[in-house]
């Protein structure tokens, strides 16, 4: 399989390279900043990796991204939406209505919610071209509404409007023949020790790289009409 992965260049996304190479398959990498993992995942796997520079939040960038690529790849057979920013605190004491980073909520979403669209709009015609088809878009569990919590308000907003533009896509792919076997899932990879989830880590990011990779390969079945899921493939509740 072809699969483009984006933030690969760190956390989950450096995980979800590593271990799609080591599956054998052919990995698109795309990141803001190369890192020095990715050169060293460069060396040891050659043409089974591609890197390329973009920018999720910024269309642009992701068009750019898009001419080089179309290029030399016909297809792709999964996109996996990886890239995400988080720039709140667990610890913040304010008021989150008064005292809102306006800044840092715009880049949240700008991050978050349209970068999985910006890249959908642009690669999607190659997705329709691949194989056993596959629309990953990360998510979390702090969509879920509960009557308590205040903290993440930008992030859990934004992964909301992430899995309702996920389910509204999904529900037209289903709708058509031709595209009905394209498979999609909002998926919840855990708390893991990463830069973006430390406050809250339980896991390391390489563990719900194995059972995403397990799902895109269908050695998870998953069938649910509201594919909101754990890396396990378990459902994940909305409420």
């Amino acid at each position: 399989m072809t699969i483009l992965v984006t933030g690969s260049n760190r956390g989950l996304g450096l995980e979800l390279v590593r271990e799609g190479l080591k599956r054998g398959h052919s990995i698109i990498a795309t990141f803001r900043t190369m890192s020095q993992d990715l050169e060293i995942l460069k060396e040891e796997y050659g043409n089974n990796l591609d890197l390329q520079v973009m920018d999720v939040a910024d269309y642009a960038s992701v068009k750019d991204a898009f001419g080089i690529l179309a290029a030399k790849y016909d297809a792709i057979d999964c996109i996996i939406n990886n890239a995400a920013v988080l720039y709140e605190t667990k610890q913040f004491k304010g008021d989150p209505i008064v005292d809102l980073d306006l800044e840092a909520f715009y880049r949240t979403v700008q991050v978050n919610t349209f970068g999985p669209i910006h890249v959908l709009k642009k690669f999607m015609p190659l997705l329709y071209n691949g194989h056993d088809r596959c629309i990953v878009n990360i998510t979390t569990e702090g969509v879920r509404m509960k009557s308590e919590g205040s903290h993440y308000i930008a992030y859990a907003c934004s992964k909301s409007a992430l899995n309702m533009y996920s389910q509204k896509i999904r529900n037209y792919l289903q709708s058509h023949e031709d595209t009905k076997n394209i498979r999609l899932f909002m998926i919840h990879p855990g708390r893991m020790f990463t830069v973006m989830g430390v406050e809250n880590a339980q896991i390391q990011p390489n563990e719900p790289a194995i059972g995403i990779w397990d799902i895109v390969e269908n050695k998870i079945e998953i069938k649910l009409d509201l594919p909101f899921i754990n890396y396990k493939g378990e459902a994940m509740p909305y409420i």
